[in-house]
C-alpha cells in the first residue's frame, strides 16, 4: 500500500510536468526565444508565394524551424541544422534545448 501511494505521488506530478513541457509549438515561442525570422521571396523560392522560417545561432550551433508552408501541414518544428534525426515539436522542449545550449556554450 505504501508503494502504491508513493508511485501515485511520483507519477501524477510527472504527468502534469510532461503535459506542460509538450505544449504545441507556435510562432510566438520562436520570437520569445530570440529566433530571427528569415523571409524567402517568391522569386528566390521559385514559386508565387515564397515562405519564411526561423533561425537561432548559439555559438556554432544553429537551430532552425521548418517553413511556414510546412507548418500549415504538420505544425511548427525545430531542429539543429544538419541533423537528420532530431526534431523538437513541443514548445517546452524547445525552451529547454535553447536553455541547455546557451548555458553550455562559450562565446
Amino acid at each position: 500500500m505504501i508503494v502504491f501511494k508513493i508511485k501515485a505521488w511520483v507519477s501524477k506530478p510527472f504527468l502534469v510536468y510532461s503535459q506542460y513541457k509538450n505544449n504545441v509549438m507556435t510562432e510566438e515561442i520562436f520570437e520569445k526565444l530570440g529566433f530571427e525570422r528569415v523571409e524567402v521571396s517568391a522569386e528566390e523560392a521559385g514559386d508565387q508565394r515564397g515562405f519564411y522560417y526561423y533561425t537561432l545561432d548559439i555559438g556554432d550551433i544553429c537551430i532552425m524551424s521548418n517553413s511556414d508552408d510546412e507548418a500549415i501541414e504538420k505544425g511548427w518544428e525545430a531542429f539543429i541544422f544538419d541533423s537528420m534525426t532530431m526534431k523538437v515539436k513541443g514548445s517546452g522542449d524547445l525552451e529547454d534545448l535553447v536553455r541547455i545550449i546557451r548555458n553550455n556554450t562559450n562565446g
